[in-house]
């Protein structure tokens, strides 16, 4: 009797390990494949939400098969179980709807196209870097490093950066005492010398709004640029960077806060 249950044992030891080694060699099949295989001409973020999509597949199916055949090692039989997948819809009514509407809501996501991998996305009020899309759930890193996992049919509405141009808004302030005519014109050089030497980030020639402020202490200057998907923050520091140079250099004055402190002397006089 000792030996036969030891014998059950190690089966099931085994049926699990072969499992295992079957879903890390089955995804990395599915990673070569799209890796090495460019004819299916697909964009890197494609591939990647197409890899994360195939190994949850994956890792579901083994984990089926596995739990049915561990159940035929314990002589428990399964038609009578399997049968029982007819009244599925009374357990999706007792509390397996959310997984249900997570799954659908994930192939929906796929097909639809709505993100991939590496977009830059709002869902829920979360904004991040798509890292994995799984049948069930979505991962995002938040900028900060933050992880959040999000089940897929959580999902309600998407805002996605990493699709068409950015657009890039750099507003200065220029003082008062300066020649605004002149301002705008350097500006407008300054914005089609930085597209010339940056075609790969901007997309269109720049634009200068012109006045879009009178504040207390300056008339503030808009300048808009559109820009390659998520480009914009760095063009608006680069612009910056390229403007107060250019300022200093044209005598352009940027105001800034100043406290002017008046100190009254008085005379003292003390008599002996």
């Amino acid at each position: 009797m000792l030996y036969y249950y030891a014998a059950l044992a190690i089966k099931i030891v085994f049926i699990f390990v072969l499992s295992k080694i079957v879903i890390v060699v089955l995804n990395r099949v599915i990673v070569n494949v799209f890796r090495l295989y460019p004819k299916f001409k697909m964009d890197e973020k494609k591939s990647g939400t197409l890899v994360g999509i195939l190994r949850s597949v994956v890792k579901y199916a083994v984990y089926i098969i596995m739990g049915i055949s561990i159940l035929d090692t314990l002589n428990i039989p399964t038609q009578p179980i399997l049968a029982t997948a007819g009244l599925g819809s009374l357990a999706i009514g007792f509390g397996a709807q959310s997984l249900v509407r997570d799954v659908f809501n994930g192939f929906f996501i796929l097909f639809e196209d709505q993100y991939a991998v590496g977009d830059y996305i709002t869902i829920n009020g979360v904004t991040g870097t798509v890292e994995d899309i799984g049948l069930r759930i979505t991962r995002i890193r938040s900028f900060n490093g933050e992880l959040y996992i999000i089940p897929n049919g959580e999902v309600k509405a998407v805002i996605n950066a990493s699709r068409g141009n950015s657009l890039a808004i750099v507003d200065v302030g220029v003082a008062y005492e300066n020649d605004q005519e002149k301002a705008l014109g350097i500006l407008t050089d300054t914005a089609t010398l930085y597209f010339e030497k940056n075609k790969d980030k901007v997309a269109e020639k720049p634009e200068v709004l012109g006045i879009i402020r009178l504040g207390e202490s300056d008339v503030v200057i808009r300048t808009i640029i559109k820009t390659q998907p998520l480009m914009h923050w760095k063009v608006e520091r680069e612009m910056r960077m390229l403007i107060l140079e250019v300022f200093k250099k044209e005598k352009i004055e940027i105001p800034y806060p100043k406290r002017v402190m008046l100190e009254k002397k008085q005379d003292v006089q003390s008599s002996l």
